[in-house]
Order: structure tokens, then sequence, then C-alpha cells
């Protein structure tokens, strides 16, 4: 294998790890603290939920009911 084609296929496996990275990076879930009784409770708040830290990272929210049959705001990128 000629060095220019061993360069080529190092770049090539490198670009590849890179780009799984970074897809991994944006599947990121947080549950917010505090939980309401109702779903309709929930709804109303989700899209007023901010956190504290990477806010600007989470630009979906769905709401999700815990074991305990409370409702929980989760915000994805």
């Amino acid at each position: 294998m000629s060095m220019k084609k061993m360069i080529a296929a190092g770049a090539l496996a490198f670009g590849g790890l890179f780009t799984l990275g970074v897809g991994m990076a944006h599947a990121d879930e947080v549950q917010v603290e505090g939980g309401y009784s109702t779903l309709d409770a929930c709804q109303v708040d989700g899209p007023n939920v901010e956190i504290a830290q990477g806010d600007a990272n989470y630009g979906h929210w769905d709401c999700r009911q815990g074991g305990d049959g409370l409702w929980y705001v989760w915000l994805s990128s």
C-alpha cells in the first residue's frame, strides 16, 4: 500500500470515529427536577423549563410518567 493510500485510509477512519462521537454527543437527555401530578400540568410547564447549565444544548422536551405515577419533564438535544 502506498503512503498516500495509507494516509487517506487513516483520515477516513479518523473521520468516521469523529462523526460517531458527534452523533453520540447529540443523544443526551436530562430529567428536570420536580414532578407533576398530571400530564396536562407537565405539558403546560414543559416549553418554559430551563436548566442552570447547558440549557442551550437542549432544544426538545417531553413529559414522561415515572414509576411513582408523577410526570417529569425530560430535555433532549
